[in-house]
């Protein structure tokens, strides 16, 4: 899921992927509602590792890996530091060439989180983040989106990420070696297609399916036609181990 979201951002995809295959959606730790508690740090490292132990204990066997937007970032770091994990990838609105996050520390840091999991923030956010406005981009929508903001350790673990400099993965997007989709949303105003066509010339074996009519957030907005491009991309013969559940992350 992308930057201080959670699961609920595959609540129309997940069903239609576990259909077909068991299926994993996983908080990003300290987004979401996996709990803060006696975490020490909240930075991009320790997400990594955080995921990397959900697969040891919960799945151990290479998966089709997927990340949208800021966990599109987890994604590669993961891929390109566990590549034993991931048998396939896929993109979705990924961010993976905008490095690093916001430089804000002491009273600045802390409005600034309190503007973000504000109303009128958060109303914003959901408006910018689909085509479809009128029909996707809700109140319901935005309660949901910002659910998890209340949750214990939300302000915490959010300035321990911010201060630890935020995800910086463009480096190792060249250091991607499995299959890998790109999913991008053709109106994107988030994230511009044009990084989907990057993507595509910096992970040689990869593909780019630009989805029309469709935001930033395809697997909400478009989630039958995400899940018919994730599973012809999981069952094709690519790949040594291509019946690998799907696995959407933050």
């Amino acid at each position: 899921h992308g930057f201080d979201s959670s699961v609920l951002e595959f609540r129309r995809l997940h069903p239609l992927l576990s259909e077909a295959a068991p299926t994993y959606a996983v908080d990003m730790l300290g987004w979401g509602f996996n709990g803060t508690d006696g975490v020490p740090s909240f930075a991009p490292p320790v997400k990594t590792e955080f995921l990397h132990a959900f697969w040891k204990q919960h799945i151990r066997e290479p998966v089709v890996l997927a990340g949208a937007s800021l966990g599109g970032a987890a994604a590669i770091d993961l891929a390109a530091q566990h590549p034993e994990m991931v048998d396939k990838l896929v993109l979705i609105d990924a961010q993976g060439f905008i490095e690093g996050a916001p430089e804000l520390s002491g009273l600045a840091a802390r409005v600034g989180m309190e503007v973000l999991k504000s109303v009128p923030l958060r109303s914003w956010a959901n408006k910018l983040a689909y085509y479809d406005k009128d029909r996707f981009a809700t109140d319901d929508a935005m309660r949901v989106g910002r659910l998890h903001c209340l949750a214990p350790g939300w302000l915490e673990a959010n300035l321990d990420f911010m201060a630890s400099g935020g995800y910086r993965v463009c480096e190792k997007v060249k250091e991607i070696t499995m299959p890998t989709l790109v999913l991008w949303g053709q109106e994107d105003e988030i994230l511009e297609p044009s990084y989907g066509v990057r993507f595509l010339e910096e992970i040689e074996d990869s593909m780019l399916a630009v989805v029309p009519q469709c935001g930033h957030v395809v697997h909400l907005e478009q989630p039958e036609r995400a899940a018919r491009e994730i599973l012809a991309f999981r069952n094709a013969n690519v790949s040594s181990s291509a019946e690998g559940p799907a696995v959407p992350a933050r």
